[in-house]
């Protein structure tokens, strides 16, 4: 039964995010927390919900604790890596992405995030396209790659 209340729940908050209702599936799942304390999944959402809701800082807790209970999970460590990032913590975002890469070095979502996160810098913008030129060499469809890249040389063309 709890089971089968918990998928429910889940599936509620999924409806509210989709409709980007943010704080009303952040409330449901602080209820969620109460009753299944430390589920990763929920954990998770609240983060996402928080980096939503221009509350970066309070994301970090709860990815963070993910990272806890999944000490492997490239996903959790990615996570608090964007949280760091949306946050302004560039150098314990860099650090977070680069643990996540030493898990799975080719997992493409941190290494956009990480060349998202170099291309906020001006310093390192080479550094970005880089990592992006070597993504869309691997996948010459990926348009996220192809777009950041484009970008990175427009501001760097710019700054020249």
């Amino acid at each position: 039964m709890k089971n089968s209340r918990f998928t429910k729940t889940m599936k509620q908050v999924t409806d509210l995010i989709q409709e980007e209702k943010w704080q009303e599936a952040l409330d449901l799942l602080r209820l969620t927390d109460v009753e299944y304390p430390d589920t990763p999944a929920v954990l998770t959402a609240m983060g996402d919900c928080l980096i939503h809701l221009d509350k970066p800082d309070v994301a970090i807790r709860s990815f963070n604790r993910v990272t806890e209970l999944e000490p492997g999970s490239v996903e959790a460590i990615n996570n608090l890596g964007v949280a760091y990032m949306f946050a302004h913590d560039f150098d314990n975002s860099e650090l977070t992405y680069l643990k996540a890469l030493q898990f799975m070095p080719d997992h493409e979502q941190t290494l956009k995030n990480l060349a998202f996160l170099y291309f906020q810098q001006d310093s390192r913008l080479g550094d970005a396209a880089t990592i992006l030129a070597d993504l869309v060499r691997k996948n010459p469809t990926d348009c996220e790659a192809l777009y950041l890249m484009g970008k990175c040389y427009e501001t760097g063309g710019e700054k020249a």
